[in-house]
């Protein structure tokens, strides 16, 4: 059985309830897809071409807006199968990344002002985002993909998961600017007072 890369097994998820173009999947790449899991347009159409040299997709072509031909892509049989093996394999180990958990790790280095800054931005960001969810959410709702036996339960059921973590990811963010507000203003006493303040040292 032919198999795919992680991101090859990314755009079979995207073309699992039907052809897309390469516009579309590069949209659904972004938006569902890419709340969790993201994909540059430049690695995606590489990508569907080594698919399609693995036989896991097939495309129609017509003449595009452009000097291009506008491609319809397809999940072939061989690419129905390969999905459906990789779903229900274990997912690989893989590395953990999140910038602002990093930032915060070092925000000793930083200007607390600037800090309480940056966390109310990414509030306003996570708060943009779970709008978007909710938006989202109320709409399969209302298509009824609740229901197990839908085909688009699988979007519903991320965004079910997506609602129960964003909002501790806002409280979080406002928890640690209301703390750079406060770092700011023991550090201006700080500077202003007698010396003799407390330094804390972690490793």
């Amino acid at each position: 059985m032919a198999t795919a890369s992680a991101l090859g097994y990314a755009l079979l998820c995207a073309l699992h309830r039907g052809p897309l173009t390469g516009y579309e999947l590069v949209q659904r790449m972004r938006k569902p897809i890419g709340y969790y899991w993201t994909a540059q347009q430049s690695q995606i159409y590489p990508e569907l071409a080594r698919l399609s040299a693995s036989g896991l997709i097939e495309h129609d072509a017509e003449p595009g807006p452009g000097p291009r031909q506008r491609k319809t892509h397809r999940l072939t049989a061989a690419g129905q199968e390969a999905l459906a093996a990789w779903l229900v394999e274990p997912p690989a180990a893989r590395a953990f990344r999140d910038e602002a958990i990093l930032k915060t790790y070092a925000l000793a280095a930083a200007d607390p002002d600037k800090m309480r800054e940056f966390y109310l931005a990414e509030a306003e960001a996570f708060q943009r985002r779970l709008d978007a969810f909710q938006e989202q959410h109320a709409d399969l709702v209302s298509r009824r993909a609740d229901d197990p036996r839908h085909p688009q339960f699988g979007a519903y059921a991320t965004l079910e998961l997506a609602l129960a973590g964003t909002p501790p990811r806002i409280r979080w963010c406002r928890w640690m600017a209301e703390r750079m507000t406060e770092l700011a203003r023991l550090r201006r006493e700080a500077a202003q007072g007698p010396p003799g303040e407390m330094s804390w040292e972690v490793s």
